[in-house]
């Protein structure tokens, strides 16, 4: 009987064997086609949520940049003193710089969506309720909200920016663009609002912003989510093994991973608390020195060229535009450069562009006769050009780097570099008008010099930074490790 029954029992076995591999087989195929259906979900999940970031903020510059367009109506048709409509520029100043410094734990505490869309709603508001009371006390007030509001919106966006793109080889390229949205805020509204007020009177100026601002928001509430849905590999991973066969080996990991969790101790913890503090610390005070540069030579260079070199308005007006376009072209060149060159650290570019700028502004106000065969105008302008690309791109990867080097409290280290930043825009007014006049010969060569130390501190504030990494990138290398 043996005999006969024994083939019975193999082809059985192998009608098993073979009914599970092509179980597992298919199994694997549907799992490989719902990775790549998931794939191409967050690809174009990322660019809606960059398209809807980027359009928002255009929405909150046109909310800002309004204000060169009625503060001249109200001197000329409404009889308002240029003291009282300039205080109007101070206060929105005022209020926007604490906003950024104190408002970073808020942001952090609440959906960056809702933060992003309720501040565009109040902005408009405040926009649309300009003037409808011709009390100055009313109307300063409101302009002072708009810039508490103002100071919500970047610190809201680069949250959502973080979670939508954490690929660190590719963050950097993507901030970059997405910092170009001031660029455009800033170009459209001198190209659109003239046109707009000779149809609805200056206080155009006023409700088109208005109107931006409530159907952006709306838009932002309805479709702007704060992150990716939470279907990512870990669980196709866990519908794969669907429970299957691998219990003791699941404990043993669970097991390593209890103990690995368990190896880093309070010590390395407070480590990596001051190691952080001492980053954003070097990362604010080279903000501090780059923004003396771009707001030092954004602010003054139409009284410098005409003292110096004798410029008219045009030529200035080149040499500025210049500046700008050197700007908007080197914030994506250093974004690119940290992704592609240095797998996502920003030091290295930062403190490059920072080192560069120092002969740049050389050649540009003190040793001016080096390039004197050449036309002044075009010479300086491509100097401009130049400077504008050098001392752009460090501007736009601080704020980066700072929210990648603790993403937990983002908003809170974004706000912290930024206040140290305006505290040193704050420094190229005032201040660097007196010594200026402290010096009748000569004056403005000794601003370039205090340019040149600025940048010299800027590159050695980022020269520790060489090799840092964000955070997330830290805490992959740790479990690789371990």
């Amino acid at each position: 009987v043996q005999p006969k029954i024994q083939p019975a029992q193999t082809h059985t076995h192998t009608q098993i064997h073979t009914h599970t591999h092509t179980h597992q087989t298919a199994h694997r195929a549907a799992v490989v086609c719902e990775s790549g259906g998931l794939k191409e979900m967050r690809v174009k999940g990322q660019m809606i949520a960059f398209g809807l970031i980027y359009t928002a903020y255009v929405a909150y510059y046109i909310a800002q940049k309004n204000y060169a367009f009625w503060l001249q109506a109200l001197i000329d048709k409404e009889d308002w003193k240029a003291e009282d409509v300039g205080a109007f520029g101070s206060a929105f100043q005022i209020s926007s710089g604490a906003s950024k410094l104190l408002n970073g734990p808020f942001v952090d505490s609440m959906s960056p969506t809702v933060a992003l869309a309720g501040s565009l709603a109040v902005i408009g508001v405040c926009n649309g309720l300009m003037f409808r009371i011709p009390a100055f006390s009313i109307n300063i007030s409101l302009w002072a909200i708009n810039g508490v509001f103002q100071g919500v919106g970047w610190p809201a966006l680069a949250r959502i920016f973080i979670a939508w793109f954490p690929d660190k080889t590719t963050r950097g390229t993507w901030y970059s663009l997405l910092s170009t949205n001031q660029n455009v805020g800033s170009t459209l509204v001198p190209l659109l609002m003239p046109t707009l007020m000779s149809f609805g009177g200056w206080k155009a100026a006023l409700w088109i912003p208005c109107g931006v601002s409530l159907a952006m928001s709306l838009v932002l509430f309805a479709l702007l989510k704060d992150q990716p849905e939470a279907n990512d590999d870990s669980e196709m991973k866990s519908k794969s093994s669907g429970g299957r066969g691998d219990a003791g080996g699941s404990q043993v990991k669970d097991t390593t991973k209890g103990k690995e969790s368990e190896d880093i101790s309070a010590e390395d913890e407070k480590m990596d608390f001051y190691m952080t503090c001492f980053r954003l610390t070097l990362l604010g005070a080279a903000y501090f020195f780059i923004s003396i540069i771009r707001q030092g030579i954004g602010d003054w260079s139409t009284v410098a060229l005409k003292e110096e070199k004798g410029f008219t308005t045009s030529q200035t007006s080149s040499c500025l535009v210049m500046l700008e376009v050197g700007a908007f072209i080197g914030g994506l060149a250093g974004g690119v450069a940290s992704d592609r060159f240095f797998k996502g650290r920003r030091g290295p570019v930062m403190c490059v562009f920072s080192f560069l700028c120092i002969p740049l502004i050389y050649l540009a106000f003190i040793e001016v006769n080096i390039l004197s065969t050449l036309d002044p105008t075009m010479v300086t302008s491509g100097l401009y050009a130049l400077i504008g690309f050098c001392s752009f791109a460090p501007h736009v990867l601080i704020g980066l780097f700072a929210r990648e080097l603790a993403p937990k409290y983002a908003s809170t280290a974004g706000g912290f570099v930024k206040a140290l930043g305006q505290l040193g825009g704050s420094f190229a007014g005032a201040p660097l008008s007196k010594v200026v006049s402290s010096y009748p010969e000569g004056g403005w060569k000794v601003a370039a010099t205090i340019w040149i130390i600025c940048g010299t501190c800027a590159g050695l504030c980022f020269l520790p930074l060489w090799n840092a990494e964000p955070r997330s990138s830290i805490a992959s290398a740790k479990k690789k490790t371990e």
